[in-house]
Order: C-alpha cells, then sequence, then structure tokens
C-alpha cells in the first residue's frame, strides 16, 4: 500500500505540472512513467519521397519536446550516453562540453554537424545559420576536390541517416498515445538530430553546389527517349577543364534520387569519366509504366548505345553499383554491347536467388520492395520505415496459416509484381529473359568485378553470377572482393561493427566506390590493380587481421575436411564416413506455429548456441589454429513421408569459451535441389541424395580449442513459405494440408564437405 501510495502522488503531481504545461497527462503503470506523444507530431503525414521536410513546424515540436524532457527524472538524464547528451542539448538549449562528448564518441564523423552547429552557436553578433555560413565557407575554401567531395559526402549521409531514422520513428509512434521513458529520449535525440543535420546540410549545399559548377558541366534530368519510345530520366556529369571525349561510368538504377545521382556522378567525373546515372522506365520524368525487372537488359543495351554515340564519349563504358544496380549490369552484360567495356556489380541482385526467392523458397522479407519503388517517381521510404506494420503481416500469415500467395489480402493492398513472382516458383523462361543463364555467360568476355559480403543478404546471387560465368567460360576476367560486411556496407564504406561483431581493422580498408574507379583505371588504363584486388578471389579472414587472395572460388571450396553425421544418440560431426547405414529421425509439426524452425538469427555472435529446434552435430575440438575460408558443399542423403520439404541449417564455429559465431544459414527446396529450373518431387520414404546449392560464403580464424556446430532442420518460419509436402504450388498451400507431421530422416551418410584448413603465415595488409 505504502509503494501504490508512492506511485499514486508522482501521477498526481505529473498530472498537474501536464495540465499547467497545456499538455495531455503522463500516465504511470507497472511502475513506469509514460509521456504523451505531442499532437503536432500525430498529424505529421510523411509521403516517404526522398528529401522530403518531414516536420513542418519544428520550432514548435521542439518547444513541446522541451517541455516533456524536463519532466525526465534526474537519474535517467545523468546515464544518457554522450551522443544521447549531445543530441538533447539541442532541445534543452544547454551548451555541452564538446571535447568530453567528443572523446567519449569515438566516431566524431557521425555527429559533424552537432559540432558545427555547437561552434557557430558560441558565435557572437550572428545567428547560428549566418555563423554557419561563415565558417563552412571558410572551410570549403581550404578543400580540394577530394575532400570537398568527402564533406559533401559525409553530410549527405547524416542528412538522409538522420531522415530515414526519423521517419522510422515517426512511423512507429503515429498509433500511440503515450511513450515510455525510452521512446521519448529516442524520439527527442531523432528529432534533434535531422533539424540540426538540415540545418547544416541546407546551408552547405549551396556552397558545395556553386564549387561543383564551376567545376563540371552538370544536367541533373535529361529526358532520354529510345527509338523505342521508353523514356529514361538521366543525370549526367562531365569535366569543364577539358574537350576531350571521355569514357562514360554508368549506373542504371530504380532508385531515382536526383540529388544522390548527381554525387554519385560528380565523383566519377573526378576520376575522368563522365558520370552518369539513369532510371529505370517510369521513374522521374520518364511517363512510361514503372516495371521493375522485366525490361532493363534491353533498355540498358540502348542506353549504353546512346551514351557510345554522344559527343563528350570515347565510345567506352563501365558500369558500376549495387544491389538493383548490380542486376541491371548483368541483365545489360546479357545483350553484350560492344561499347561495354567492364562491370563491376556489388552486392548484384537476382530476381530469381537471393530476394524474394532464395533456393526456390519465396521469402517475406522483402515483399514491400514492390511499393517502395513503383508506389511514385522516386521511392516511397515510408514502405521500409514502419517495421512493426510489416512484423504483424509475416506473424499473422505465418500464424493463420492461410496460403502464401495470400500476403496482398493479409496486408490490404494488391501486389502484382510479387503475384507475379510467385506464379514462376521456378527458374523459368520468364527470369532467363532477364538475366544471363548457361551460355549467356560464355559470351560474357569483359572484366568484371564483384563485390559482397558474409552477411549481405544477397550473397548467394552475387556468387551464383560468379559460379555460372566460370562454369561457361573458364578464361573468364572475373573477380571477387568479399569481407564481413552487411548488403549496404559491401556498397559503402564498413562501420565498426556489424550485428554484434567488432570489425578487424584491415576489412575496414575497404571502400567499394574507391576501389571500382581504382579497378576502372587498372582495366582502361593499365594502371595497377587495387590493393586489396590482387586476384580472382580476395577475402578478409575474420579474426586475423588479414586479407588472402587466391586464384579460384572453385579450387577454395574443394579444399578442406569432408564431415558426416555421426550415430544417432551421440550428436558428432564425424570425419570417417559411417560403415553401418543409420539415420536420425526429425519429427515436425507443420501446422502448429507457435515453434519456428531454422531462424537465421540477428546477432552474429551468441553467448552458447542458441535453444534450437534442429538436429545438432558438433566436431571434435581443433587442436590447433585453423581457417575457414569458403562455402560448404556436398549432399545430404535424406527421406520423407511427404513429396517435399524445405531443408536448412546453421552453421558455427563454438569458441572455447563457449559462444557461438555463425558462420552461414542455408534454406533449399528439396525438389529443386538438383536443378532450379524444374521441380522433381520426392517418393515418399524413399531415400534420396539432395545436394548443397548456393551455400553462403564466409572466413574465420577458427582458434586452438574451437569446434564446428551443424544444425539441421526444417525451414519453417515466418521468414519464408512453409512447404507442406504435398507437391502442390507451395503458394497455394494452407495449414490443413499438413495433415500427419512431417519425418524427415537425416541419414550418416550426408556428406557436408567444409572449407576448413590449417592456418598459414599470411603477411597483413596494414
Amino acid at each position: 500500500m505504502h509503494i501504490l501510495s508512492k506511485l499514486a502522488a508522482k501521477v498526481i503531481v505529473l498530472t498537474t505540472v501536464l495540465a499547467v504545461l497545456g499538455i495531455a497527462t503522463v500516465s504511470y503503470a507497472a511502475e513506469r512513467t509514460l509521456y504523451p506523444i505531442p499532437e503536432i507530431l500525430k498529424s505529421a503525414k510523411p509521403s516517404g519521397q526522398p528529401n522530403e521536410i518531414l516536420l513542418s513546424d519544428p520550432d514548435k515540436v521542439v518547444a513541446t519536446l522541451l517541455k516533456l524532457v524536463n519532466l525526465l527524472p534526474e537519474k535517467t538524464m545523468a546515464s544518457l550516453s554522450a551522443e544521447e547528451q549531445l543530441k538533447l542539448s539541442f532541445v534543452t538549449g544547454d551548451t555541452p562540453d564538446l571535447a568530453k562528448l567528443f572523446r567519449a564518441h569515438k566516431t566524431q564523423t557521425n555527429l559533424v554537424h552537432f559540432r558545427l552547429y555547437h561552434e557557430a552557436k558560441t558565435q557572437s553578433g550572428q545567428t547560428v545559420s549566418e555563423a554557419l555560413m561563415v565558417m563552412i565557407s571558410a572551410k570549403l575554401a581550404s578543400f580540394d576536390n577530394k575532400a570537398l567531395y568527402q564533406f559533401d559526402q559525409v553530410l549527405s549521409a547524416l542528412n538522409n541517416r538522420a531522415q530515414k531514422q526519423l521517419l522510422h520513428m515517426l512511423m512507429k509512434v503515429k498509433e500511440k498515445a503515450l511513450l515510455s521513458e525510452q521512446e521519448l529520449i529516442k524520439l527527442a535525440a531523432d528529432i534533434a538530430d535531422y533539424q540540426v543535420s538540415q540545418l547544416v546540410f541546407s546551408t552547405a549545399q549551396p556552397l558545395i553546389n556553386a564549387r561543383w559548377q564551376k567545376e563540371y558541366i552538370i544536367e541533373p534530368a535529361l529526358l532520354v527517349t529510345t527509338a523505342e519510345g521508353i523514356e529514361h530520366t538521366v543525370t549526367v556529369v562531365r569535366p569543364k577543364n577539358t574537350s576531350k571525349a571521355l569514357p562514360a561510368a554508368f549506373q542504371h538504377t530504380i532508385y531515382a534520387n536526383e540529388k544522390r545521382h548527381v554525387r554519385t556522378a560528380i565523383y566519377a567525373a573526378m576520376h575522368g569519366y563522365v558520370g552518369i546515372v539513369a532510371n529505370s522506365r517510369g521513374k522521374r520524368l520518364s511517363t512510361n509504366k514503372i516495371e521493375p525487372w522485366e525490361h532493363e537488359g534491353r533498355d540498358v543495351h540502348r542506353l549504353i548505345d546512346w551514351i557510345s554515340k554522344q559527343a563528350w564519349s570515347d565510345g567506352r563504358v563501365v558500369m558500376y553499383g549495387g544491389s538493383y544496380n548490380g542486376f541491371t549490369q548483368w541483365a545489360a552484360a546479357k545483350h553484350h554491347h560492344k561499347a561495354l567495356k567492364a562491370i563491376a556489380p556489388y552486392a548484384a541482385a537476382h530476381p530469381a536467388l537471393g530476394l524474394p526467392m532464395e533456393n526456390n523458397v519465396f521469402l517475406t522479407a522483402n515483399y514491400q520492395w514492390a511499393f517502395h519503388v513503383t508506389n511514385n517517381k522516386t521511392m516511397d521510404n515510408r514502405e521500409y520505415a514502419d517495421g512493426a506494420h510489416w512484423h504483424r503481416v509475416n506473424q499473422t500469415l505465418f500464424k493463420s496459416g492461410r496460403p502464401f500467395k495470400d500476403i496482398d489480402k493479409i496486408e490490404g493492398r494488391p501486389n502484382p509484381l510479387f503475384q507475379t513472382l510467385l506464379r514462376h516458383p521456378a527458374f523459368d523462361e520468364y527470369y532467363k529473359a532477364m538475366v544471363p543463364f548457361g551460355q549467356d555467360f560464355a559470351n560474357i568476355t569483359i572484366p568484371v568485378l564483384s563485390v559482397t559480403g558474409y552477411f549481405d543478404g544477397g550473397q548467394i546471387s552475387a556468387i551464383h553470377y560468379l559460379t555460372e560465368h566460370y562454369k561457361y567460360n573458364p578464361d573468364a576476367d572475373h573477380s571477387l572482393l568479399i569481407g564481413p560486411y552487411d548488403h549496404w556496407t559491401a556498397q559503402t564504406v564498413p562501420d565498426t561493427h556489424v550485428t554484434n561483431y567488432k570489425l578487424d581493422p584491415v576489412a575496414g580498408l575497404k571502400n567499394t566506390e574507391k576501389v571500382v574507379f581504382e579497378w576502372f583505371d587498372h582495366v582502361l588504363n593499365n594502371r595497377p590493380a587495387p590493393e586489396l584486388v590482387q586476384d580472382r578471389v580476395n577475402y578478409q579472414l575474420m579474426g586475423d587481421n588479414s586479407w588472402h587472395h587466391v586464384k579460384s572460388y572453385t579450387s577454395l571450396n574443394q579444399l578442406g575436411i569432408d564431415f558426416y553425421l555421426g550415430r544417432p544418440g551421440l550428436q558428432e560431426l564425424v570425419t570417417q564416413p559411417p560403415e553401418v547405414l543409420e539415420k536420425h529421425t526429425q519429427l515436425v509439426d507443420l501446422a502448429d506455429r507457435k515453434v519456428q524452425h531454422n531462424i537465421d538469427f540477428m546477432n552474429i555472435i551468441q553467448p552458447e548456441l542458441p535453444g534450437e529446434t534442429g538436429l545438432v552435430f558438433v566436431s571434435e575440438a581443433f587442436e590447433q589454429d585453423m581457417k575457414y575460408a569458403g562455402a560448404p558443399t556436398g549432399h545430404f542423403s535424406i527421406s520423407i513421408n511427404k513429396r517435399d520439404v524445405d531443408i536448412g541449417f546453421n552453421l558455427y564455429q563454438i569458441q572455447p569459451d563457449g559462444r557461438a559465431f555463425h558462420l552461414a544459414h542455408y534454406r533449399s527446396r528439396a525438389s529443386f535441389a538438383r536443378d532450379s529450373s524444374k521441380r522433381q518431387l520426392l517418393v515418399p520414404y524413399q531415400k534420396t541424395r539432395i545436394p548443397l546449392v548456393n551455400t553462403r560464403m564466409s572466413a574465420r580464424k577458427l582458434i586452438k580449442g574451437s569446434r564446428i556446430a551443424l544444425v539441421l532442420d526444417v525451414n519453417k518460419n515466418e521468414q519464408a513459405q512453409v512447404n507442406m509436402g504435398t507437391g502442390m504450388n507451395v503458394s497455394d498451400e494452407t495449414i490443413a494440408d499438413a495433415k500427419e507431421k512431417l519425418q524427415l530422416n537425416w541419414y550418416t551418410d550426408s556428406k557436408i564437405h567444409l572449407p576448413i584448413t590449417a592456418m598459414e603465415k599470411v603477411i597483413t595488409t596494414e
């Protein structure tokens, strides 16, 4: 009773204070203070387009937030991180100890806008905007073009990050009435970050643009119409100080963002190219229908033709860019225009491999992408900002057991692009018209540099292009650069961490844009190859702070150890084939949606092997330091009581201290494993071999005492379709089709080859 009296008293005090301030009542429940969301934020209706202004009356927003922040307990304010203190100082009006705060925050580049803001704030006789103008003008005067570009890039990245984070937060709280203490702090910090970045960026941008206009001819939005009547909006930037024709560095993208396109093209122009970014049909000024994937190969071919015939072109075109922009390069290479001299796709997408379909299993992870790129002429960033909405959609689909194809009905909007893809569960003629396949690769003779990451969701598509290229053209000039990067950092500059894994210092040496243009100069002008691209396969060995360079991806994977499943009851991963064939039986109720199987966990390092639903097999401890470098190969021997199954695994290094380091995740539809273009259903109860296909590469030093854990499982989770095993189109199956439990037998002659070899001495690239 005494505690409840104290809580009631606190509610009364806060209610009274807020009533005086004109703010809706704070609520206190379950020993938590809850704060009202300012009405001005509830009325915000962002469009999601790039560079939009998210706050219509920022001064009023900040003034309202200040009243709430002032109610936060002193203990809470004292426990804020250095970054939170710095950001909230914008709301409170305090003048922080910048030197102290920046000593505490190691990545000072991420907060450079706050340093500029507070330095401007201390200038007497000037407004903050006036002082910023003077300070930034002086700073720019000392910059050469390289430093100017870096400064421009930093401010742009900070502004984009702040806008993205605030949009996420606005979408998160839009339906809430009250905020927790931490949510209030996050909201206030995000608004401060956004406002300061907007102020600094909007002050600097006209000054930076004026400098660029002196150096380059900038055409931000040309409308190019091909002979077939297809319109494309094209950004062109070329040096002013030369009259000679130049090669063109070209990106083709569906992600329309004019400011970003200009910056991308400027970088190319800085390096002696005509920088060009073209948008897919239907984007920006184009009046055509937006149709992702299907026409890019032919459209890009025609644009290369247009580029090569311009007066400023010397007839040579190179292409580069990541994700969808990587796909457009391969789509163009399929049509091999003679002017296309090299491509550098990073984290390259493939419409039938990676997202939204991985080894013939459709995924939910990128379902909203179609809305993101087709809702308007640019991009609709709201789609990815509303994570809670998409989690509910995926969870509802999974738990309801409705057909996978009903996902758009559950979400509430038709998604014709996704439904079209669902009608093509095999790698059929629909996909083959878009990307190279088979003998198409034999005709791709131009140099290729592929860049991807161990934690890149698009890694398997990037490496698929590589392996197929060498399969059909053994003399291909195709190099791979890979390290501990995710889908975004594979395309840019690494962060210090990927989830909870801290990168080795040498992993941070990769600046993708810089490496690619060094490589272009190597290909076109016979200059030295980039330091990180010294052979066909170039990879960073995690935990060893070293880069390694080898001649072949195939030979890299041929080295290593063959593992087999140990005898039932022992759950060992053994190196000797079985003398007597035995089996491990797994029973899975496909109708049970309380338990998910084969989860791809977010954090790379787990405190211990996660509580898995599958069968766990663990190797003996290594008696010396070893190296894992490559991708798993081999086959599983299985039998089932149904006609199909989606299998998967998680592969871990179990460190001597017991922590589990995630090396690879896998999922594949058994009926397509032998041929992704033709479904071959299994015969119930008949033992069969299922090859491992499109597995993920990683590279990690396995210190002495480490073990390998392989967790075999059925793929049954809200991240993907659930295959009921009837043999029907999986998108049509419902939970009613589950019927009897799946009985999956894993036989001990399953052979899993892991690329584990003894460590060798390698010179570290510093």
